[in-house]
């Protein structure tokens, strides 16, 4: 994307100079960026380079060092409430499937998007509104034939629906997704790139990670590559998704191939 074609955007999130630390190891480094509105953001890098934690930014896991020089501000806040937050923007991290305990039905999981806990009890105070929602939800992600069914019985495309759909609860305008093509099938592939398909065309607006190009969204209108807590590279998918940029990225020879907004890759000998 051009810095042309930047201007008339309306940024939800904004970051100068940003960095972040784990036990005293910087894990982003001079992070200087804007996240805009009409965007659907592919954060690419290899396995370590930080983007996860760029993520983690986003829904306050993760806190950047304060100094005079930096700032970061979501919906134009530099504090918000967690509650506030999650009306804006849904998340989804790898981790979120590992916390759901035994014996939890796929049900209380999605209600979980309202209380926070994974209690059943939730359930009996839920509005008829929010009862609506929910099964409007369910229907909308395949998930009514299961619904009763122990999350921890599921298969990994069907996790991934149940807590793609908690994450939609409040009606947010972004989704954040970490990961969401991991271990999936072909089939299982297929289904939630339909489903986040028809969420880009009722204008929601997506940031996702993949380490998989193949699993790359054709209406995403824009790449961030990190690399060693760096952003390397910012720009569109016709600019960036290509042979050299990506063999210089993973440190490895591969011819990359589009077609129709579908991308793979091959490696070269």
């Amino acid at each position: 994307m051009t810095i042309e074609s930047q201007k008339d955007l309306i940024s939800w999130a904004t970051m100068k100079n940003i960095n972040v630390y784990f036990d005293k190891k910087k894990i982003l480094s001079n992070i200087n960026i804007n996240l805009n509105y009409g965007e659907n953001i592919l954060i690419l890098g290899p396995n370590g380079s930080g983007k996860s934690t760029f993520l983690k930014l986003l829904n306050r896991s993760v806190y950047p060092i304060s100094s005079k020089h930096s700032s970061f501000k979501l919906f134009n806040k530099e504090s918000i409430n967690i509650w506030d937050l999650r009306s804006k923007i849904g998340f989804l991290f790898k981790e979120m499937e590992e916390r759901v305990i035994k014996k939890v039905n796929l049900y209380d999981v999605i209600i979980s998007g309202y209380s926070g806990t994974f209690n059943s009890r939730y359930s009996k105070i839920l509005t008829e509104k929010e009862k609506v929602k929910i099964n409007n939800l369910i229907d909308e992600w395949g998930l009514s034939k299961i619904i009763d069914n122990e999350f921890q019985s599921l298969s990994d495309g069907q996790k991934r629906r149940a807590l793609i759909a908690r994450a939609l609860i409040f009606e947010p305008n972004i989704l954040v997704l970490d990961e969401p093509f991991c271990n999936l099938d072909i089939k299982s592939n297929f289904i939630l790139k339909q489903n986040l398909d028809k969420l880009i065309n009722k204008s929601l607006n997506l940031v996702y990670v993949t380490h998989n190009i193949e699993s790359i969204l054709p209406k995403t209108n824009r790449v961030i590559l990190i690399n060693e807590g760096k952003i390397s590279h910012d720009g569109s998918p016709y600019e960036l998704i290509n042979s050299k940029i990506l063999s210089d990225l993973f440190k490895i020879s591969i011819k990359v191939i589009e077609q129709e907004g579908y991308w793979r890759m091959v490696p070269l000998k």
